[in-house]
């Protein structure tokens, strides 16, 4: 709010009549009233109110008013008070403000108040319009250091100067500066802040870089009037725009993992995770429709891009690759107009060759109580082809009708044609299936279980 609201108040009681009936109050008016200089700018700020206040006497006779308060001001307000002669003259100077938020030289109208006594009637006069000559200016605008990472902290700075009587430049002090990133797309200006410049005209501001945009300083062309209309005021407004400058996101793969671990050679082994970017307030926001790499590398030193994936609408991402060697497998975003790169952790799995258990059979079926049953099968493993795995210990288990936990019953081992076989004591209705453990190159696998009913 203005500070001279608090005058205009005072104006307001001061443009109030006197409680005496106006009947009984000499008439008074403002004879001559005059504003000098009547057009003003920022080196010369200061004018001269002058005039005189008379009564109009019982006789008709214009008299000066000796001895009492008048008050200068600007658009009806009451800035500041002085005296009448005891020929009802008054002069004063009123120096008009060219500095802050709401500075006083603004173009509008000046005007004198008398506010009455006990035995004259108040009056104003008539305004007397102010004029003000706005300087020209120019605005400097500088970017330290030139953005190019959303999140990162830069400092715009320049200077505002004007226009001097000679046709120099000079710092223009106290004048308010608004700095914002302007998006050509959308219209878009973010942040938007507004800074006074220093007694030189210079101006800094620290700002976190939002997004890509055009980085603009300027200052007001109107400056706004006691009653809230805009008009003319000290300086021109000013203005100063970067190019479109293009700035990245950083990003982040988090919570990578692969799997199965271990996984058989040759299967299918699966990358996910989610992709994040860094946004202004520094957290971080999930990214849509985003590009991943699926990278491994024996060492964990050389990497190569084996399969590619995009994000869902969550950030989270799921890519299929063929697993072939023991290694490190992690999510990789590449450089990009929009993003910077980054990598997830990296995670180690071990391959194996792939082992089968296949033509399963518990038998007779059924079966009756107390007879034998044989448990038998093959044992296969994949290297180069599916063959025969001969030497091997198969684990055969029982889960008896209704049951939830299996019993392990016996141990079976393969013949060089890869089958095994096993025969037990027929005792109830229930599952068999058999299991092979696996080792440091080989996967462990349970095959498919056959019911048998005893009767």
């Amino acid at each position: 709010m203005r500070g001279i609201v608090a005058a205009a108040v005072v104006a307001a009681a001061l443009f109030t009549p006197s409680a005496s009936h106006a009947s009984d109050l000499l008439p008074t008016h403002f004879s001559e009233f005059t504003l000098t200089p009547s057009t003003v700018d920022v080196d010369h700020d200061t004018v001269t109110y002058a005039g005189r206040l008379v009564y109009t006497d019982t006789d008709g006779v214009d008299k000066g008013v000796p001895g009492v308060n008048v008050c200068a001001g600007l658009e009806s307000s009451c800035t500041k008070a002085t005296t009448t002669d005891a020929d009802g003259r008054f002069t004063t100077d009123l120096t008009l403000t060219t500095t802050g938020q709401d500075p006083t030289m603004v173009e509008g109208t000046a005007t004198v108040s008398f506010r009455g006594t006990a035995a004259y009637r108040w009056v104003k006069a008539d305004p007397v319009p102010l004029h003000v000559r706005s300087a020209p200016t120019r605005i400097s605008l500088s970017l330290d250091p030139m953005p190019s990472v959303i999140g990162e902290k830069v400092n715009v700075s320049g200077r505002l100067e004007r226009q001097t009587a000679d046709g120099g430049w000079a710092g223009a002090p106290g004048q308010v500066v608004r700095i914002y990133l302007h998006d050509p797309n959308t219209g878009v200006d973010r942040p938007v802040v507004s800074k006074l410049t220093d007694p030189d005209g210079y101006y800094a501001f620290p700002a976190t870089v939002p997004a890509s945009g055009q980085w603009t300083v300027e200052t007001r062309d109107t400056f706004e009037r006691l009653d809230g209309t805009p008009s003319n005021g000290p300086y021109q407004g000013a203005r100063a725009q970067t190019d479109y400058l293009t700035v990245k996101d950083p990003t982040q793969i988090v919570g990578f993992n692969a799997a199965p671990e271990p996984v058989g050679k040759g299967a299918t082994l699966t990358g996910d995770g989610r992709m994040t970017r860094t946004v202004a307030g520094g957290s971080n926001a999930p990214v849509t429709g985003g590009d991943v790499d699926l990278q491994f590398s024996a060492d964990g030193t050389k990497w190569t891009t084996v399969a590619h994936g995009r994000t869902d609408d969550g950030g989270y991402f799921t890519i299929p690759a063929k697993a072939t060697a023991d290694g490190y497998w992690r999510a990789a975003v590449e450089s990009g107009p929009v993003y910077l790169p980054s990598t997830s952790s990296s995670d180690h799995v071990d391959v194996r060759y792939r082992t089968a258990i296949s033509s399963f059979n518990a038998s007779p079926e059924p079966v009756t109580k107390g007879k034998t049953i044989t448990v038998a099968g093959t044992l296969k493993r994949d290297t180069t082809a599916w063959k025969a795995f001969s030497g091997q210990s198969v684990k055969i288990y029982f889960q008896a009708k209704g049951a939830t936990s299996w019993t392990y019953e016996g141990t079976a081992k393969t013949s060089s044609t890869g089958h095994f076989s096993h025969g037990f004591k027929a005792a109830k209705d229930g599952i068999w299936r058999a299991t092979y453990a696996g080792g440091s190159s080989y996967l462990a696998v349970t095959g498919s279980g056959d019911y048998v009913d005893v009767r």
